[in-house]
């Protein structure tokens, strides 16, 4: 059976993703679609779940057709790109069966669809769709409050955002899209591309791993590690310890130090270049310290690790992806929210 995989983040679905399914589906026996960026915080870049992209695609097309469709959904893993390849390969190989014949179709958007060619033994197909569609400029003008987004979309995302955008949700996303259009244009007065340096503390006691709860404006709600910018005067090491300090009220010494990284993946953030020094920090058999939310923290608390899992979709930025690359873990697929069905 001819199998085709479509690789994609559909945030949200738009005409030329739905004329490559439909291409997709009168070539091949079948389709699976891969939602990428999938179990993560709603953001100005990534507002929909999983279960709502999905729905929103289905909705596009007529119930035969949808028949032949399948979906997976995959997380990010920015510091592993071997391991994505590999979760994707055994997400479509799982769902496809023995002795299928897979094929990657999709065209080449710009360098982002370098994974195209990455899948060995399954050929690439071109869609042969060209347009300059672009999800980004749908999202820029759903947020913008213009009506430029709605010629862009098929009929079923579009009634399914108009509904979204009556929600609480929409305000926060919109908000925050208005925050981050604002520092972008204070960015621009550079002459030069401006890179940020953050710092992050992974502090764990007693199998519980330390988190705040963000209360800024932007990713307002989201669970984060301790962290923030470097200030002039201070060391990588000076920084974690202070935002530690003033985000929980937890004071360290820097002899707890048992691990550093660079978390440099360009697109980790949307405040724009920012590279953040993990720092990881083990109280050992010690029970976890109290703490308090204090600063641009609403909280602070210790998450047992055995519930770590279960919650990557509440993680600001890469902070799940950091917690695992301390703890040796690969990113694990949660279980799925509870889809929000289309009008």
């Amino acid at each position: 059976m001819k199998t085709a995989v479509f690789i994609g983040r559909f945030q949200p679905p738009h005409h030329a993703h739905l004329e490559t399914i439909t291409r997709a589906l009168a070539r091949f026996d079948r389709l699976i679609v891969v939602l990428g960026s999938a179990f993560c915080y709603p953001t100005p870049k990534n507002p929909f779940s999983a279960d709502e992209r999905e729905a929103m695609i289905r909705a596009s097309l007529d119930a035969v057709a949808a028949q032949r469709l399948h979906f997976v959904a995959v997380a990010d893993d920015f510091y592993d790109d071997p391991r994505w390849f590999r979760t994707v390969r055994a997400a479509v190989e799982g769902l496809a069966g023995p002795g299928a014949e897979i094929y990657i179709t999709g065209y080449h958007k710009d360098e982002s669809s370098y994974y195209l060619h990455g899948f060995g033994n399954w050929p690439f197909e071109p869609s042969g769709v060209a347009s300059t569609l672009n999800a980004t400029d749908v999202r820029n003008s759903y947020f913008a409050g213009n009506a430029d987004w709605k010629a862009m979309v098929p009929e079923a995302v579009l009634r399914f955002m108009e509904q979204f955008a009556a929600t609480a949700e929409f305000g926060r996303l919109q908000a925050e899209w208005k925050t981050l259009q604002y520092y972008r244009s204070l960015d621009q007065r550079y002459p030069y591309p401006l890179l940020h340096v953050a710092t992050d503390a992974t502090v764990l006691a007693q199998a519980h791993v330390l988190l705040v709860e963000r209360a800024g404006a932007l990713s307002k709600g989201a669970w984060a590690l301790p962290g923030g910018y470097v200030e002039i005067k201070e060391t990588l090491l000076e920084a974690a310890l202070r935002e530690l300090r003033e985000e929980t009220g937890l004071q360290l010494k820097p002899s707890l130090l048992k691990a550093t990284k660079a978390f440099d993946y360009p697109g980790r953030s949307l405040r724009g270049r920012v590279i953040s020094f993990g720092h990881y920090f083990d109280l050992g058999s010690a029970p976890p310290p109290a703490v308090q939310g204090q600063d641009d923290a609403a909280r602070a608390f210790w998450l047992p690790l055995d519930e770590f899992e279960p919650h990557q979709a509440r993680f600001f930025e890469d902070h799940y992806q950091q917690i695992c690359w301390f703890l040796g873990r690969a990113p694990q697929k949660p279980v799925k929210p509870q889809r929000k069905e289309l009008p």
